[in-house]
């Protein structure tokens, strides 16, 4: 099964698209592309270091994981808000609508998985890993993100540290995933 790891020192740092920070690029499809090429999806990871406005993306669906820090309250208008201050929660939104986060506490870190609904379907699972697990590969492009902890994954003799990412293409057969001592977290993407 063809697999490549990313860590944070391999991400590509790129501004935000409001001018107010910058990102951490673990992984876009396809490779390279920028906002104004278009993509089908998107993983990053960014620092939130003061209360602001959101970037607006027309067109993508946004899920946002809390790492660290207290959060932010989201507010999106006329469509409500939302707390983001429970890591391996995910809150799901319109990238387009208007929105303004207002941290509850300092600075945090957020995960953030952007998609395209015309080009895929991305689906984005996250939890504690305290036992081994097994995740069932396919055709989907499968990722494993890290936010906290350690992770082995005996089939590839491989060690996941706190913000490393592994990709799969087109796997088949279990995918292994074993707590390292202390336990960790996985977050889980499958993209069609």
């Amino acid at each position: 099964m063809p697999w490549t790891r990313t860590t944070l020192r391999d991400a590509r740092r790129m501004p935000w698209k409001n001018g107010g920070g910058t990102t951490l690029e673990l992984a876009v499809d396809p490779p390279g592309a920028t906002f104004d090429t278009g993509f089908a999806w998107r993983l990053s990871t960014a620092e939130v270091a003061a209360s602001g406005p959101f970037s607006a993306f027309p067109g993508l669906e946004r899920t946002l994981l809390l790492l660290a820090g207290d959060g932010f309250q989201l507010d999106f208008g006329p469509h409500g808000q939302v707390r983001l201050d429970r890591p391996l929660d995910p809150v799901h939104f319109d990238g387009g609508w208007p929105a303004r986060a207002d941290l509850l506490g300092g600075p945090c870190r957020d995960f953030n998985l952007m998609a395209d609904p015309s080009r895929c379907r991305a689906r984005l699972e996250s939890r504690a890993l305290d036992r081994p697990i097994r995740l069932a590969l396919d055709a989907s492009t499968t990722l494993v993100f890290v936010p906290w902890g350690t992770v082995s994954v005996p089939v590839l003799d491989l060690h996941l540290g706190q913000g490393h990412l592994l990709r799969i293409e087109q796997g088949a057969g279990d995918l292994e995933l074993l707590p390292g001592y202390g336990g960790g977290a996985v977050a889980i993407l499958r993209v069609d």
